[in-house]
């Protein structure tokens, strides 16, 4: 998320009925084997899920900041893979890698939507504020499950909105962090990761979004302004982070047996 997004963690319990149930279970849910950052709460969780010796991948890696901290958690052993549609980004993340004189990264171009790696490549697939901003969500989630080895696991983090959020509204939060604009209601986003196969999808992570008075203002009666700034409402943009494991055999109807199901 850029830095002019501010956000206020909700506290706990609040925020899980509030996202319908989702993220009872948390990253513990998950196998015991994809916790060894467990207790360093202070990292996001989509550090927390690695281990030494993982292989990861992530969708829209920019200038690579995510993927050379990845990297230091995974090891000599592990390799983290950025994948951006940008040359200049993958210019600017290979030229940090080297001055940090990391061997197991990689960065190639590409489209999220066609990924240039192997069927169940990762054991780990990531994605940060990136997934709003494709324009076939589906496609997306569908590659992140492709190329995710079985028990493996996605972790996704974006906005989403819980009730109907004005367009307009929507636009401006993009001027500040772009992938606001392409927030969706939470149960929808959840459902492009159940729909291509993913198993135990849950939001682990849900925290209000405070965009700046005068954005909310413009847009919002001011009875409406106060609900999307108390943490304890449903009203307005929420940050959350999603994790979904990928079962150990593929069912028939899941996009690694079945590419066109969605074109159906």
């Amino acid at each position: 998320m850029e830095e002019n997004v501010k956000t206020i963690e909700e506290n706990k319990e609040q925020a899980q009925h509030s996202a319908c149930g989702c993220g009872s279970g948390g990253c513990e849910s998950h196998s015991n084997d994809h916790n060894s950052a467990q207790g360093q709460v202070d990292l996001p969780v989509r550090f927390q899920i690695l281990r030494e010796g993982d292989r990861v991948v992530e969708f829209g890696s920019g200038t690579g900041n995510d993927v050379l901290a990845a990297a230091q958690m995974v090891g000599p052993t592990g390799k983290v893979v950025g994948i951006d549609i940008s040359e200049k980004n993958i210019k600017t993340a290979r030229e940090y890698s080297d001055q940090m004189k990391l061997n197991n990264v990689e960065f190639r171009q590409g489209d999220v939507q066609e990924v240039p790696l192997a069927k169940e490549y990762a054991d780990i697939v990531l994605a940060n504020c990136v997934f709003n901003l494709q324009e076939n969500k589906q496609k997306v989630a569908d590659e992140m499950y492709r190329i995710c080895g079985h028990n493996g696991l996605t972790c996704v983090s974006d906005f989403v909105t819980i009730n109907d959020v004005p367009e307009a509204l929507l636009k401006d939060g993009a001027q500040l962090a772009g992938c606001i604009g392409g927030a969706e209601k939470i149960n929808d986003f959840v459902d492009y990761f159940k729909k291509t196969g993913f198993s135990n999808v849950e939001i682990v992570e849900i925290k209000k979004v405070h965009l700046p008075d005068d954005v909310f203002e413009k847009h919002l009666e001011p009875e409406m302004v106060e609900k999307y700034k108390d943490v304890k409402s449903d009203e307005g943009i929420f940050s959350v982070t999603l994790v979904g494991e990928k079962p150990a055999t593929c069912a028939p109807e899941t996009c690694c047996c079945n590419p066109d199901k969605h074109q159906n």
